[in-house]
């Protein structure tokens, strides 16, 4: 099956609808159509600016997700501690 230009830029436009009233459930499946997209074409061609504004975008995501990480461990590791002492003394 072949989307044209005209679903994949409604998607697009879906996409930022739910976006502006803030629809987490919508994007949820937005991202997988998009990811199906993605898949079926291996690689696109994006203008420059574009590129840079994509790389900028994961840079920013790896880095909460790492800081995410980072706060779990910090939790894992205060709670060991706690669970190795007694409570009351």
């Amino acid at each position: 099956m072949k989307l044209t230009l005209d679903e994949i830029n409604h998607i697009l436009f879906l996409s930022q609808v739910a976006t502006d009233n803030n629809r987490l459930h919508m994007l949820r499946e937005i991202i997988q159509c998009l990811v199906y997209i993605v898949k079926a074409r291996g690689e696109i061609e994006v203008p420059d600016e574009v590129g840079a504004h994509v790389r900028e975008i994961i840079a920013r995501i790896e880095g909460e997700l790492r800081e995410d990480t980072e706060r779990l461990r910090e939790i894992h590791r205060n709670l060991d501690q706690f669970g190795r002492r007694s409570p009351f003394g």
